[in-house]
């Protein structure tokens, strides 16, 4: 039986696992696998998710980021557009600097 709990990211490495201090003290391990959007974690990170209890312990599934009030996150797309405008930009101000003479 699993029940639905919150907590903070306290180490997560590049090997995909690491662990999660629930806000009820206990410490919870979490693998990549069990991370519903294949968001990568990073350690004070705000989380929610389902407990287990496995022959090892405790294991969080189904761990999903705690989203703030207000807070929006810019999509791939935002992010690519972004760039682009960037790039455009710094080749503009470069071919006014060095090549228009």
């Amino acid at each position: 039986m699993s029940k639905k709990t919150t907590g903070k990211i306290s180490k997560f490495g590049t090997k995909g696992y690491g662990f999660i201090v629930g806000d009820d003290g206990e410490e919870y391990f979490v693998h990549q696998k069990n991370i519903s959007n294949k968001e990568r974690m990073q350690v004070g990170t705000r989380v929610i998710f389902n407990t287990q209890t496995s022959e090892k312990g405790l294991v969080a599934t189904e761990v999903d980021l705690l989203k703030s009030l207000g807070a929006k996150s810019l999509s791939d797309g935002v992010i690519k557009a972004l760039f682009a405008v960037l790039f455009i930009t710094q080749a503009v101000i470069i071919y006014q600097v060095f090549l228009s003479k």
